[in-house]
């Protein structure tokens, strides 16, 4: 009798033990082994951002968490993955498949990210003007590039009667980066004044040529708009 409580204790014992062990595990993801141990890539944060229910919209850049995407973390590349960006939050957020078969969500380390490629486009972390990081998108094949600043709010839904939240996209900050300097601008002259006298005639005429008005512009209207830009003399 006594030799059963006592393994009926031990027994009791180790389930305790176990249980302050998982609790007191941080929120975090060990490299899964399927991907071979690697913790460069697989070591971030649990994603665990939800909005409130019934919230419009999304605070993701693509809809649909399936888009295929790279990203490079201290000069290493990783391509086919399932990636999305959280404009809201302005976080990088992977998906995979651990072991077990489970669905994880995990934020890519903002100290460890360079830059990442996502449903055709370029994106790069860069100080802002404030010194923080930021994630900027990237147009442009040349030393001038054209940078755009993405961000959204959440805000309450006045069109229905249910009071939800609805995700709104906000007016993009643009900038030409030139050489170290990084130049905001907001309309087609702000952007021309970016440029010297000599150049910005010439910048007028193609952008009256292609009907570009850089508020509403395509990417693919202003990454031809900077690499015109950059095949100019005397930049």
């Amino acid at each position: 009798m006594k030799m059963a409580l006592y393994h009926r204790f031990i027994f009791q014992f180790a389930i305790a033990v176990f249980s302050l062990t998982a609790f007191a595990q941080p929120g975090t993801i060990a490299p899964d082994r399927v991907y071979g141990l690697d913790p460069l890539l697989f070591n971030g944060r649990i994603y665990a951002f939800f909005p409130p229910e019934g919230t419009g919209g999304t605070q993701f850049l693509a809809e649909k968490f399936d888009a295929q995407g790279s990203v490079t973390l201290r000069g290493v590349t990783y391509t086919d993955l399932n990636l999305n960006y959280d404009i809201y939050n302005q976080q990088l957020v992977l998906k995979y498949k651990n072991t077990l078969g489970s669905l994880c969500l995990i934020e890519i380390s903002a100290a460890w990210l360079e830059s990442f490629d996502l449903g055709g486009r370029h994106f790069v972390l860069m100080a802002g003007n404030d010194t923080t990081n930021n994630i900027f998108q990237v147009l442009g094949n040349g030393p001038l590039k054209i940078l755009f600043s993405r961000r959204k709010e959440l805000r309450l839904d006045t069109r229905t009667s249910y009071r939800n939240h609805i995700f709104v996209d906000t007016p993009r900050e643009m900038f030409v980066n030139k050489a170290e300097s990084r130049v905001k601008f907001s309309n087609n002259r702000g952007f021309c004044a970016v440029f010297g006298t000599a150049q910005q005639e010439l910048i007028r005429k193609y952008m009256r040529k292609h009907k570009i008005k850089v508020k509403k512009a395509s990417d693919s209207l202003m990454t031809d708009l900077i690499n015109y830009c950059n095949s100019l003399n005397g930049l």
